[in-house]
């Protein structure tokens, strides 16, 4: 029995496409009769979505906290212990180490290392460093086609560049200045946070001031969604704690959408709202209007620094081509610039690495590390990953304890 491990970047595929086209797939071909497991975002979704419609899930079972209420991660490590329960002769795992924490990485591929004795493990895989160590071969595929088959010998030989990948200059100037700014943006003072009886934050003590570049870190579960729920959302347990941003207590006057208009914010998920056929110059666009998509015509200002900022990211091709249409690496350098085309006064990035090979991946730090250089915004970047390149002033690591957990600069 050969394990496999399937490499793709800049764009994705999934375990419903693996079977498909199974018979394609040296060494996997004889188990096409075999009992199958698919790990993927795809299946998870699915999941949540019964959990939602029902509010039940077959992943956790009847009388537990909903699924819906757990991290990114717990979500993925709830999704795996399911499909090994099912005893698989083969199970796919399409990028199962994304939104996990280094420990639980380490875990499961202890755990994996001994599945490997009784089953065929077929692992899709976009960061070198995810790659199992029992993996014995690499299929690489190009436009959704195998174009290569290597050992893994081959494959680990060839060391991930840590230069700084081309394509993206300088950023533009802000558009105008936000008034009114305290030093201080965000600060939270002796936050604690319970969910049914359920210590998720203890004393949680963090200031982020002007022109900062935080790195938020820490473990699945530790907190850091509750967080940013917390200063961006409008998490009811932010209204009954002391915390303060830009100068104002959360709930004492401002709405969440007043907040809003001076955070810029990137998540993952935000490429599943933009479905309307705006082009990736209008999507820019929509950033200074704070609208999904754009629903008026642009001025003559708006599309200069628009297309101010297509250059930077040198995407200038890409300007009447629909957004969604995109590779996923073009999707996120668009949507984070979107985030900061304001210039506002805090900028959230919230794992923009995610499900990005490890090229894509620097591009993303890339651009972090400009913003924070050559801009007033404080940024924060959440990532479970020790991303190569980024460069933080300061971290704040969420760290667990039986009464919730602590916070602590490092």
């Amino acid at each position: 029995m050969k394990h496999i491990g399937i490499y793709v970047a800049n764009y994705s595929i999934d375990g419903q496409w693996l079977q498909k086209n199974e018979e394609k797939i040296p060494g996997f071909e004889s188990l096409q009769s075999g009992k199958g497991a698919v790990f993927s975002e795809r299946v998870l979704k699915k999941f949540i979505e019964e959990d939602r419609r029902r509010d039940f899930s077959e992943l956790i079972g009847a009388g537990k906290r909903s699924l819906r209420t757990f991290s990114s991660g717990e979500k993925r490590k709830a999704l795996l212990d399911y499909l090994l329960k099912q005893n698989p002769d083969y199970i796919i795992l399409d990028s199962l180490f994304d939104n996990l924490d280094a420990q639980s990485v380490e875990n499961l591929k202890t755990r994996l290392q001994e599945i490997s004795k009784e089953a065929l493990i077929i692992q899709v895989f976009r960061r070198k460093e995810d790659l199992l160590p029992f993996i014995e071969r690499v299929v690489f595929i190009e436009n959704k086609e195998i174009s290569k088959v290597c050992p893994v010998e081959e494959f680990t030989a060839n060391p991930v560049s840590e230069e700084k990948p081309a394509g993206i200059n300088n950023i533009p100037e802000a558009p105008g200045a936000f008034r009114n700014i305290p030093k201080i943006l965000l600060k939270l003072e002796n936050v604690c946070v319970n969910y049914d009886g359920r210590p998720i934050l203890a004393n949680i003590n963090w200031e982020v001031k002007k022109g900062q570049f935080w790195k938020l870190t820490g473990p699945n579960g530790s907190g850091k969604t509750t967080i940013l729920s917390m200063i961006y959302g409008d998490n009811p347990k932010a209204y009954g704690e002391n915390v303060l941003l830009f100068g104002s207590k959360k709930g004492s006057g401002e709405s969440v959408w007043e907040i809003k208009k001076k955070i810029g914010y990137f998540s993952p998920s935000l490429t599943e709202l933009f479905s309307r056929r705006n082009t990736a110059l209008e999507m820019l666009i929509s950033g200074l209007v704070d609208s999904v998509g754009l629903y008026q015509k642009p001025t003559d200002k708006q599309l200069v620094l628009a297309r101010s900022w297509l250059k930077t990211l040198n995407l200038e091709h890409r300007e009447k081509q629909v957004f969604t249409k995109l590779p996923l690496l073009e999707q996120r350098l668009l949507l984070i610039a979107r985030a900061m085309i304001k210039h506002p006064p805090l900028l959230i990035l919230d794992e923009p690495t995610t499900a990005l090979d490890d090229e894509s991946a620097l591009k993303i730090v890339r651009l972090t590390n400009l913003i924070a250089a050559e801009s007033e915004t404080a940024v924060i970047f959440v990532s479970h990953r020790k991303e190569k390149g980024l460069d933080p002033q300061f971290a704040y690591e969420l760290c667990p304890a039986e009464n919730g957990s602590k916070g602590r600069v490092l």
